[in-house]
């Protein structure tokens, strides 16, 4: 097992600050207990979160060859922001071959459709973005979904 970066610090602060022996006080151990419990909670988040950002981005490069052979963009993800009773505003997210675009947009009732925003990304942008600050968990396990599919 690799650790590194935050993971690293978490798991020598742990190994460091508990190897003295166990408490004097019962309610020193309790709160120790949840502090373990708390901090190995984080860690392993941590791990799998790791792990999925590497996963999403190995299926985003294979895509990648997919979307250049077919000649069209790859679908990734589909969500309706605010919906009205005659329109709504939608977010899509499309896979060029060499870039990730989120484009939202407004669309049904008596207004024309009409782009709000557009982004483009490079994957690894793309990633960080969603990761970081959209923080949209949904998002992403929609386009590993699609992803899975086109694989």
């Amino acid at each position: 097992m690799v650790i590194s970066g935050k993971s690293l610090q978490i798991h020598c602060y742990l190994t460091h600050k508990f190897k003295r022996t166990g408490p004097s006080d019962k309610e020193e151990g309790n709160e120790r207990n949840k502090l373990i419990s708390i901090n190995e909670r984080d860690f392993k988040e941590s791990i799998v979160d790791d792990w999925l950002i590497e996963h999403f981005k190995n299926k985003l490069k294979k895509a990648a060859t997919i979307v250049g052979t077919q000649n069209r963009p790859l679908a990734l993800y589909s969500g309706i922001i605010e919906e009205n009773e005659d329109s709504a505003t939608e977010e899509i997210v499309l896979h060029n071959q060499k870039h990730i675009t989120v484009q939202i947009f407004t669309r049904g009732g008596f207004l024309p459709t009409s782009f709000d925003a557009q982004y483009v990304f490079t994957i690894d942008k793309f990633i960080s973005w969603i990761v970081k600050e959209r923080k949209n968990r949904e998002m992403m396990l929609q386009c590993l979904a699609a992803l899975d599919d086109s694989l």
